[in-house]
């Protein structure tokens, strides 16, 4: 009989395998590990997993290549072997995904590469909001798109004029990072994502590509933001983290994404427990570089989004 189930045991295997990647993919587990565009791949190949493992079973015939007792090959029929064989290939993947954890935790996150400086992000790509309705497209307008050479050499020759200086200096006014520029217009905020309490609805990537872009900080400037993130500690009492993980392909290449909050008050929350942040970016300039801090005016407890990663 052990000998007749052991013979099995290969198309047993394949079938948990597939099982396995079957299991992840019908509970959304694998949303956490894994880019949307590759995810299609595990239903893929789980499916023909099962089903090569199914066909191996059924059309699976004895090894016996002579009379009982007389067979050179007798060996490959051990039972011991062929189960432990599957258990060497399934033990590991079956118990790796009942024990593993759903999300990074604070020790995870501090042993990654830290991303708190734009110039070390992946630029964006424009396909990244294609057929995103929750994204709207900021119109070229906003981020001075529509501005076009003449009109910025009329702005050089505008610079040199006694209107541009500096109250009471005698040189060019200093430039502000949080100044509003020429496309930050009214009519341009309603292209903004809004949240239902109307606050502009932010990632914490989006405040992080602003130190990058001057049109980017124009845009988000001294609106009032909400930012859904996970919670780091810091050793400044008002100070602490918010976290997202970035990923560009699977979770094996997950980089955290910090910004700095400051708060009128110390915050009390669990580490990496996920919360929501409604406050304004503060852009300024540090050591040559320009730094974002969100000024929180209220930070609560959320529900882990949907995307627990950010692509």
């Amino acid at each position: 009989m052990r000998a007749e189930v052991s013979k099995y045991l290969n198309g047993i295997t394949l079938i948990g395998v597939g099982g396995v990647l079957l299991a992840f993919w019908i509970d959304h587990r694998i949303d956490q590990y894994l880019h949307p565009l590759f995810r299609p791949g595990v239903l893929a190949g789980g499916i023909l997993l099962v089903l090569a493992g199914t066909l191996y079973c059924v059309t699976t015939a004895s090894r016996r290549c002579c009379v009982a007792g007389e067979c050179v090959h007798e060996a490959s029929q051990s039972p011991v072997r062929s189960f432990a064989a599957g258990a060497v290939l399934l033990a590991p993947l079956v118990t790796g995904s009942l024990v593993s954890k759903d999300a990074f935790d604070r020790n995870a996150v501090m042993n990654r590469s830290v991303v708190q400086d734009a110039s070390a992000l992946v630029a964006r790509s424009a396909s990244a909001y294609q057929g995103s309705a929750a994204v709207p497209q900021i119109p070229a307008t906003m981020l001075g798109g529509d501005i076009d050479e003449t009109a910025s050499r009329d702005a050089s020759a505008s610079a040199s004029t006694p209107a541009a200086l500096a109250p009471g200096t005698g040189g060019p006014a200093a430039a502000d990072p949080n100044a509003p520029g020429p496309g930050d217009t009214a009519d341009g905020e309603n292209y903004l994502p809004r949240t239902a309490d109307g606050n502009v609805a932010l990632e914490v990537t989006d405040l992080l590509y602003g130190e990058a872009e001057p049109s980017l900080r124009k845009v988000f400037s001294g609106k009032t933001v909400e930012v859904v993130g996970q919670y780091l500690p810091s050793k400044q009492g008002r100070h602490f983290k918010l976290v997202r993980m970035l990923i560009v392909c699977c979770a094996a290449d997950a980089r955290p994404m910090l910004v700095n909050v400051e708060t009128d008050r110390p915050v009390q929350q669990t580490d990496m427990a996920w919360v929501k942040v409604v406050g304004k970016p503060l852009y300024q300039d540090i050591d040559g570089k320009t730094r974002v801090t969100l000024r929180a005016a209220a930070v609560m407890p959320v529900d882990p989004p949907a995307d627990a990663m950010l692509y």
